[in-house]
């Protein structure tokens, strides 16, 4: 059979199943990606909530396996997406076929358990772990270890696995769960990952060496959560000098020289290994005093340098300039990669010699393992090198983290370097339910590079005429939040936030999930709410999300004031979730360097910085929050928009635009929580 056969014939096993009724619309996004795999062509969709698209991207990927031996990867951003892919939806689209098709799942190797790590760590649980985590990720061991989350995030950072280890030369290398599933990469016709993966191994593939990356030569990516993407190819592509990531670096030369140690010994030169790591560890240490001197010296992040050199002319750039410590950064970074550049090649020179006089399985073992080592090593010097002077287009600077200095290399354009790493390598397909804005595809385009031959929006299954009302506050209700900052005036607006939200609350008897900007925003809302004792009101912490969201979807009277990492892929259906509030347009503030420099760089391309770059990506993340509300058929509930700059500012009614235009407008929150049968 064709492999567009196996599709159709897979949805027809589908539509008996219990639950699970015909739509027309995912079928067709399912047909048209079986042909783009089959001829490795490229394409973007909109693919609304409710469609199915975790299906429709794996049935045809199935297919075009079996029918024509073809290899896909579908990457999504979270790693909780990841494992739901994995986990519940590619289980029911094997069964939908007769042929065995292999599969793999791969996410970052620091969000696996190490073995090692755990039984240093906690040597009673370790023997029930291993039994029982199918995957070994950084989910399972949350839901097996019983701890509260302050007790689980330090436990984290003991058991999970280090950004290089000994590989081969570990004595538990055949239980270890990263390299377990890396070993099942190689055979997988179809790979579920996320999109830091596909990056890291985009930056480790060079096609005319003939070096494959870590998930091998494949034939078609497939990009879910799309909107998502550029957040994570910039967080994959920059690079950071700060304590943390020096002290991890100490730590892999350590580990490195314990590695060899054996080897060395036998070769006569013990001594001299264990010295060349010391110089190198005193090398490093004498950075991290020149940062922390650093530290004392700056009061704000400032830029030290930016490529293309024409930016660094741009005024606000210019008053972000930090050009007064350039000196001082140039000689953090050529230091840090003076001595890894020396130390890589010092201990590669030495370990070739040791290779040639110690013969035998431990010593090519071993040989093999240190080689991660070297290379995390050598990209530290290329990173350092870049940082200390940037190049393509991109921004140096010092941050601040807690009053401690951090340097780093940002990018501040994503598509001149994501065409040669990706798009130009492979075909691909992007596929979000928040992908257009004003009915087209231009701002993901131009902000990252894709030129797919093929494009669609395809239609929502949800009536929102019936199942969704939108409420506008009255213009004179809430003031302005960008006339509201410090002083009373800011006390103020929290307090008129919050009367808002605890009328919705009580009206609907909690069932709120209320989204902010800011924590500082969010903590000074939350200290004038005004509820009912059982309707509680949960609040993101400063750890992980999974927890709170379990909680609010558990108990139906809660609500919960949540910040960026719930504007999108947090799913609560049902009664629970009745109401969204978006609290505030959330614009991109020009303070970070990064972010200034990228509107520099905008306004040198000729561009409006707040046209073309922040109004389309508030558009987007609006979206992508109101989005949370109406998740099956049977949701019904509110969308409160809370800016009042919706109803007095020209962009307002191009963000009002960007919803479904059949939603009914009310600026009485009762009436529309009466309109779609609640309250």
């Amino acid at each position: 059979m064709t492999a567009q056969e196996l599709v159709q014939e897979a949805f027809n096993r589908l539509a008996t199943r219990s639950g699970y009724d015909n739509r027309s619309d995912q079928v067709q996004l399912a047909l048209t990606l079986s042909d783009l795999i089959g001829e490795k062509t490229s394409g973007i969709f909109e693919a609304p909530t409710g469609l199915g698209k975790s299906l429709a991207a794996l049935i045809p990927a199935i297919a075009n396996a079996i029918a024509s031996n073809k290899r896909t990867v579908i990457a999504t951003y979270t790693n909780v997406l990841a494992e739901q892919y994995w986990r519940k939806d590619l289980p029911l689209a094997l069964s939908l076929f007769d042929d065995h098709c292999e599969t793999a799942f791969l996410i970052g190797r620091q969000r696996y358990a190490c073995l090692v790590g755990m039984d240093e760590a906690m040597p009673r649980e370790v023997e029930y772990l291993q039994r029982n985590m199918e995957l070994g990720t950084e989910s399972e061991f949350r839901r097996f270890v019983p701890k509260n989350d302050r007790e689980l995030n330090q436990l984290w950072q003991k058991v999970q696995t280090p950004p290089v280890c000994p590989a081969r030369a570990c004595p538990v290398y055949d239980d270890c769960f990263y390299y377990n599933a890396r070993k099942k990469l190689e055979k997988a016709k179809v790979v579920i990952t996320n999109h830091s993966v596909v990056i890291q191994d985009a930056l480790g593939t060079d096609v005319e060496l003939e070096r494959e990356g870590m998930l091998f030569a494949y034939d078609y990516l497939v990009i879910d959560e799309a909107h998502d993407f550029p957040a994570a190819a910039i967080n994959g592509l920059e690079f950071e000098i700060s304590s943390p990531r020096l002290a991890s670096l100490v730590g892999v030369a350590t580990r490195l020289e314990n590695l060899v140690d054996s080897l060395a010994v036998r070769a006569g030169e013990g001594g001299d290994w264990h010295r060349a790591t010391d110089k190198f560890r005193n090398e490093i240490q004498k950075s991290v005093v020149s940062l922390g001197l650093l530290s004392q010296q700056v009061q704000q992040s400032g830029i030290v340098g930016v490529s293309p050199p024409e930016v660094d002319e741009h005024p606000a750039v210019q008053q972000m300039s930090a050009k007064d410590q350039v000196t001082h950064v140039e000689a953090i970074a050529e230091k840090v990669r003076l001595a890894c550049e020396l130390h890589s090649h010092e201990v590669g020179t030495r370990l070739e010699r040791y290779r040639a006089e110690v013969q035998g399985p431990e010593g090519r073992t071993i040989y093999e393992s240190s080689r991660n080592y070297i290379s995390y090593i050598r990209d530290f010097a290329v990173g350092a090198g870049e940082l200390s002077h940037p190049t393509g287009t991109s921004v140096s600077y010092i941050g601040l983290n807690r009053s401690e200095a951090i340097l780093r290399r940002d990018l501040i354009d994503l598509k001149e370097t994501l065409q040669p790493l990706l798009w130009d390598r492979v075909a691909y397909a992007c596929l979000s339910a928040t992908l257009q804005i004003d009915g087209d595809f231009e701002h993901f385009e131009r902000t990252t590079g894709v030129r797919p031959l093929f494009k669609e929006i395809l239609p929502s299954p949800y009536d929102f005429s019936t199942q969704c009302a939108l409420y506008l506050p009255k213009g004179d209700k809430i003031p302005d939040p960008t006339t509201s900052r410090g002083g009373d005036m800011e006390q103020i607006y929290y307090h008129a936030i919050a009367q808002e939200l605890s009328e919705m609350i009580e009206t609907l008897g909690g069932r709120t999930l209320a989204l902010f900007h800011s924590r500082k925003e969010m903590e000074g809302v939350r200290q004038y709410m005004k509820v009912s004792d059982d309707l509680p009101i949960l609040m993101q912490g400063r750890g992980g999300i999974a927890t709170v969201g379990e909680q609010f979807k558990k108990n139906t009277f809660s609500s919960l004031f949540a910040l960026r990492s719930f504007w999108t892929g947090f799913d609560a259906p049902g009664e629970t979730c009745s109401c969204v509030a978006l609290v505030r347009i959330p614009f991109e503030v020009p303070v970070e360097p990064s972010v200034v420099a990228r509107m520099a760089y905008l306004s040198q391309q000729g561009l409006d910085p707040f046209k073309h770059h922040s109004l389309p990506n508030a558009k987007m993340i609006m979206r992508q929050g109101a989005g949370r509300l109406i998740r099956s058929n049977n949701d019904k509930g509110v969308i409160a928009l809370l800016d009042p700059r919706l109803r007095t500012k020209r962009y307002g009614e191009e963000i009002l635009a960007n919803f479904p235009q059949e939603i009914r407008v009310f600026d009485d929150f009762v009436d529309a929580a009466g309109w779609v049968g609640l309250g």
